[in-house]
């Protein structure tokens, strides 16, 4: 099993991104499946929002990307960011 973090953009750009953390059983059941992994992330981002569907569509909701979740990598990337930051501001 896998963690899956699927992201809801708006073509706009005038709405923030929305995301969701599914697990799967792996990429390859993704790739065979994606339609219906990707309406489950709907469902689970509407449910989340209190919601519907045409809300989203609605607010140009339309793309979705779809990574692996590796928290790990994440807090690193994270952490690696803020310490450039705090060395561009001169914080430390």
């Amino acid at each position: 099993m896998i963690i899956i973090q699927c992201t809801l953009f708006s073509v706009t750009n005038k709405y923030r991104p929305i995301s969701t953390l599914l697990e799967i059983e792996s990429i390859k059941y993704y790739n065979t499946h994606k339609q219906e992994v990707q309406q489950r992330a709907i469902d689970k981002i509407v449910v989340q929002r209190k919601t519907e569907r045409w809300c989203l569509k609605r607010d140009g909701y339309t793309r979705m990307k779809v990574r692996v979740y590796d928290k790990k990598k994440i807090e690193k990337e994270a952490k690696e960011r803020y310490e450039k930051i705090k060395k561009e501001r001169g914080w430390s």
